[in-house]
């Protein structure tokens, strides 16, 4: 695996790139399986279009759509802001990129088709990273994308926070924006559709599904929601016995009133004008 620095990397709005360096190890032992899952479901509806092609994954973090690429017969190029991510991918991907989804360092239709998976709803204009996609991909290449659709509280999510806060936690500032500011300007059919016509993409449509990633056990949903990045560093600084005494507090508050991982997912599948 060769990694490149592109010529130009930014943060853009509230970017919270910096927040996903050094977590990489939680992010597989928890919330990649889960990812996993979700790469596969992005991919299904073009699969076998994709095959012999040379993809893009856009904000590829741990290599999850990489790896549903492959799986499909194409050959993956993984671009993510976090280095400490993409050492994580492998040899799954032909080339790791260090780069920022709204200045891609390729040319203009230099790949067939360009792919994210729940990373352009981490900036607040993902019409910009879509028109960044377009940009790269060659005529009638596909551009899919993948976000969180707006969806109520999760009862899981709920006690595991829940018994995070007791042992000190806070969410940080970029969690709270995320989650209150910049989500939130993707996360219905209609809002994506208008981030797509925005980036000038053709033949658009939106696929609204709910997802069984097969996370069901106490023990398997807090580690999904322990390893995720805005949770993790804070479990890392625990002292041994505290952290110890965290993670069973957290899987006995699911246990008692839990629910099974069930996230809304909204893919986008749209086309690159001639």
């Amino acid at each position: 695996m060769v990694e490149r620095t592109p010529r130009r990397v930014e943060p853009v709005g509230t970017d919270p790139s910096t927040a996903y360096q050094g977590v990489a190890g939680a992010w597989a032992r928890g919330p990649a399986a889960l990812y996993d899952r979700l790469a596969s479901v992005t991919v299904a509806g073009v699969a076998d279009q994709l095959r012999g092609k040379l993809v893009l994954d856009v904000g590829a973090g741990t290599g999850a759509l990489c790896r549903a690429l492959r799986t499909a017969g194409a050959t993956p190029i993984a671009l993510d802001t976090s280095r400490d991510m993409l050492r994580r991918i492998g040899e799954t991907a032909a080339l790791a990129i260090a780069g920022d989804m709204c200045a891609l360092p390729l040319a203009r239709g230099g790949v067939d088709a360009a792919v994210s998976g729940f990373a352009i709803s981490h900036i607040d204009a993902p019409q910009d990273a879509l028109r960044e996609m377009r940009r790269v991909v060659r005529p009638h290449g596909w551009v899919i994308a993948a976000v969180f659709g707006a969806a109520s509280a999760s009862a899981s999510k709920d006690a595991v926070d829940e018994v995070a806060r007791d042992f000190g936690f806070q969410p940080p500032a970029w969690y709270v924006q995320l989650k209150t500011h910049t989500e939130p300007r993707s996360n219905t059919p209609a809002l994506l559709t208008e981030c797509a016509e925005t980036a000038g993409l053709d033949t658009i449509k939106i696929a609204d599904v709910i997802v069984d990633p097969g996370i069901d056990t106490p023990e398997a949903i807090a580690a999904y929601r322990t390893g995720l990045a805005h949770m993790a560093p804070f479990v890392a600084s625990l002292p041994e016995p505290t952290r110890i005494e965290f993670i069973a507090r957290a899987v006995a508050a699911v246990r008692q009133r839990g629910q099974a991982v069930r996230p809304r997912v909204l893919v986008l599948s749209s086309r690159v004008p001639a």
